[in-house]
């Protein structure tokens, strides 16, 4: 199987399994669970392709190496493994003209460590997962600028430096925004910039647009159960990116699949138009922001 190629990202030449690849029609398949490695990306293009109906939701398993001397652990019936992704698919007999699931709803994020530092500036200028322009003038220079009123603020700074963008889809950029309205924002880490040149990359490979919005953030407060409780109150799947986080039955729910992992998770929504499968808004997605949470709601 091909992909396609980008500016950040070669095309993808992964085979996915025989299991996989041998069935008769693939828009049945309406979710795909997993538990993975960290280097799921070709995984999730191969799946996004493959699959393109369907839901993925998956958790990065935690490194185990001074538990059994394997990098990771991962189970598949009498098999273990130290490296790849396990998982099932579930098919259902949905309405295929109207392309809707019909056993879960659409995975939700919540970043509850999070807080901006900026207000909101459009992207001018992006090349791939770098920003070039933005409204405000280069993305490098407004990053520290914010960053060095936000310190002011609050009198310091806290001992965790990482820094993020939060990146979101305008009503006239929808055609970008192929995961639909519940996937019109997504955070990413920020991993470098050059003052000189102006630029800022983001930790994603797949490809910005100009006409987005971004906003700086930083992590606040420290990782606390109450994100992963309150998120999982309506969903029976819930995956949290964060190893102190507890995710607890409340509500009306009686059982709750899910658990949390210092690696964090992947999810993608259905993809209806291919030919944007390298928007930042299509296809699946990893994530380990601290104290985000993904939700996933069971028909």
């Amino acid at each position: 199987m091909q992909g396609k190629s980008t500016v950040t990202q070669a095309a993808s030449h992964l085979q996915l399994p025989s299991e996989l690849c041998q069935i008769e029609d693939p828009q049945d398949v309406q979710l795909i669970m997993f538990a993975s490695d960290k280097e799921t990306r070709q995984v999730l293009d191969a799946l996004d392709i493959q699959f393109p109906n369907a839901i993925k939701l998956g958790i990065v398993g935690a490194q185990t190496p001074f538990f059994n001397g394997r990098e990771f652990t991962l189970l598949k019936d009498s098999w273990v493994y130290d490296s790849g992704v396990v998982g099932v698919a579930f098919g259902s007999c949905s309405d295929k003209a109207s392309g809707l699931t019909s056993i879960a709803g659409v995975p939700k994020v919540v970043y509850g460590r999070l807080k901006p530092i900026s207000g909101q500036y459009k992207i001018l200028k992006c090349k791939g997962n770098v920003i070039l322009e933005l409204e405000q003038g280069d993305g490098a220079h407004s990053l520290i600028a914010a960053l060095r009123k936000a310190r002011v603020e609050h009198q310091g700074h806290d001992s965790d430096n990482r820094l993020f963008a939060r990146v979101t889809c305008t009503q006239d950029q929808a055609n970008n925004c192929e995961a639909g309205a519940s996937e019109s924002e997504k955070v990413f880490q920020i991993t470098g910039g050059n003052p000189a040149k102006g630029g800022l990359a983001l930790d994603t490979l797949c490809d910005l647009a100009p006409g987005q919005l971004i906003q700086f953030m930083m992590l606040s407060g420290s990782p606390t159960s109450q994100t992963a409780t309150m998120a999982a109150m309506n969903s029976q799947v819930c995956f949290g990116a964060d190893t102190s986080a507890e995710i607890t039955c409340s509500g009306n729910n009686a059982q709750i699949f899910g658990g949390v992992s210092e690696s964090g998770f992947s999810y993608g929504t259905p993809i209806s138009n291919t030919n944007h499968s390298k928007s930042v808004f299509a296809g699946s997605t990893e994530c380990a922001v601290p104290g985000s949470v993904v939700t996933l709601e069971l028909k």
